[in-house]
């Protein structure tokens, strides 16, 4: 089932979504390794612009009236994306663009899961222990573990959907669906 391609605004803000999301978990394996400092600091400024990003977007979504579209959360919007889902092990891919279905919650999944990491991410920045946190109390270092944590496996479910997203778009643009008309600026 096709639809309408997303208008120029959903095109540029999820572009720019990707592009920030992709600079975060790039420069989070180099932070990680906890071997270049001066990469901490890189990160956390992405972190902070990528953060406005989702911010946008979920004002977007909202403007837009979009919410459930993306979070189908009744009765009948998950009977579509169970539907879907069962369809894709039967050898037939959802649809794509502003609808109801398998691939648009896909994306709320998404956009829950960066949106996670920009808030556990944020609570980081401002409990760095050591004195350059909010907090100078002992319990900021405990709190400031579980935010990591936390942090850390939400960006191995951001890793792994963004992965399965490029794979599912390059497949569905190989079986000819033309899934990256949708990024055509002006393109309806």
């Amino acid at each position: 089932m096709e639809s309408r391609p997303w208008d120029n605004g959903t095109r540029v803000v999820h572009a720019a979504l990707a592009v920030t999301v992709l600079a975060e978990l790039s420069t989070g394996l180099i932070v990680s390794r906890g071997t270049r400092p001066q990469w901490l600091f890189i990160h956390s400024v992405l972190g902070i612009a990528t953060t406005l990003v989702i911010i946008i977007d979920w004002m977007w979504t909202w403007a837009r009236r979009d919410l459930p579209i993306l979070f189908p959360w009744n009765r009948a919007g998950m009977r579509i994306v169970a539907r879907e889902a069962l369809e894709v092990f039967l050898g037939k891919l959802p649809g794509s663009g502003d609808r109801t279905g398998l691939s648009s919650f896909m994306h709320g999944i998404g956009l829950l899961a960066v949106s996670g990491m920009a808030a556990t991410g944020l609570l980081m920045y401002m409990e760095i222990p050591g004195g350059y946190g909010l907090s100078l109390h002992s319990t900021a270092y405990a709190f400031f573990t579980t935010l990591a944590t936390t942090h850390l496996w939400l960006s191995y479910i951001v890793w792994a959907y963004l992965i399965g997203h490029v794979l599912f778009a390059a497949l569905q643009q190989v079986l000819g669906h033309n899934v990256l008309r949708h990024f055509y600026l002006g393109h309806r």
